[in-house]
């Protein structure tokens, strides 16, 4: 089995692989390139979901050497077109405002510096302009609260249960396995930053959070009012 280090020996194009904006081309300090046309160059979108996956696919393993008896019989299933929706949307609502400030730069020869300033600092203040998200550099509570609503809307990971004998996983891990996977998902990927994720530690208070995040109880807003209570 790969390991996330072996699957990216520089940790952080693991939390880059999840995190980063899914649509378009840009370098490591997240600046875009664009074409002749002045256009976003756009990202390969089959190398996006391979990446995603090496992570998916170790973290699988990961939970089956942790929990034999319960996923013995299981092997998961994820809906390609399902996540490559949640990283867009994700992408749009995180990286929205800074796209907006990348192509006003791109057109210093047609708006002075100072009008890109009065632009950005309109648009960071106009909610009607509706970007969730107005800032081009969110805090990583926000990055997480949207990208786990996204999963919890989408649903791009399922479990299949092949015949045979043996125990299968409980009701709980059937029914909220998409949030249950995410969550982990994301706790995985967010650690390279030193950021550790705490809910999963009081059970009955997780499994919960995972009824309420299933049936879509929890917002955007309130997921960003929640989640820094459980970061450590």
């Amino acid at each position: 089995m790969d390991t996330i280090d072996s699957l990216f020996p520089n940790k952080q194009d693991c939390f880059s692989a999840l995190f980063q904006d899914a649509a378009y081309e840009h370098d490591a300090n997240n600046k875009y390139t664009f074409t002749d046309d002045e256009d976003f160059v756009e990202r390969d979108r089959v190398l996006v979901i391979r990446q995603v996956m090496g992570i998916v696919e170790y973290l699988f393993e990961i939970i089956k050497k942790q929990q034999v008896d319960a996923f013995s019989r299981c092997k998961p299933f994820v809906n390609y077109s399902s996540l490559m929706t949640v990283l867009l949307r994700y992408s749009r609502d995180i990286y929205g405002f800074r796209r907006i400030k990348a192509k006003l730069q791109k057109w210093d020869d047609i708006i002075t510096s100072e009008k890109q300033k009065q632009l950005s600092n309109i648009i960071l203040k106009g909610s009607d302009f509706g970007f969730k998200i107005p800032s081009d550099n969110p805090y990583i509570h926000r990055q997480i609260s949207v990208l786990l609503y996204w999963f919890s809307v989408m649903k791009p990971f399922h479990l299949n249960i092949k015949k045979g004998e043996g125990s299968i996983p409980n009701k709980n891990y059937l029914a909220y396995f998409n949030e249950y996977f995410s969550y982990h998902l994301i706790a995985t990927c967010v650690r390279v930053k030193s950021v550790n994720l705490t809910l999963h530690t009081n059970r009955a208070y997780f499994l919960e959070f995972l009824n309420e995040l299933h049936f879509r109880n929890l917002s955007r807003s309130s997921l960003e009012f929640f989640i820094p209570g459980f970061i450590s």
